[in-house]
């Protein structure tokens, strides 16, 4: 049986998904309090060590994701639809505000050598 989903302005389904996100960060922050505990005590592998920093793109990421949900939700309380650059501003990796605002992908960056925060 199919049950009718409720009807809910658009600004309340994004402020829903902004919290699903924003919980979202907290485990990921947990996860990065674990990979920390093993990283400390583990041997030194700066391949290991880079590995687990992706957990705190992880959640920077995900921060990111939840500000710009917010700004949209507020966005579209305001009736304001043009204001797309005000979601995009309020995200702080410039990397995902550049694919959230729909621009091209950059070019490819030469590699480089890893850079670890245990050093």
């Amino acid at each position: 049986m199919n049950a009718v989903a409720p009807v809910r302005p658009l600004a309340a389904s994004l402020d829903l998904v902004a919290e699903e996100i924003a919980e979202l960060v907290e485990l990921g922050d947990r996860v990065q309090c674990v990979i920390s505990r093993l990283a400390a005590a583990a041997p030194r592998d700066g391949v290991t060590l880079v590995d687990a920093q992706v957990s705190d793109l992880l959640s920077q990421r995900l921060t990111g994701l939840t500000a710009f949900v917010r700004a949209l939700a507020e966005a579209e309380r305001s009736a304001d639809y043009a204001e797309i650059e005000a979601a995009v501003s309020a995200l702080t990796l410039a990397e995902q505000a550049r694919r959230l605002a729909g621009a091209p992908p950059p070019r490819p960056i030469e590699p480089v050598d890893p850079v670890t925060f245990w050093d």
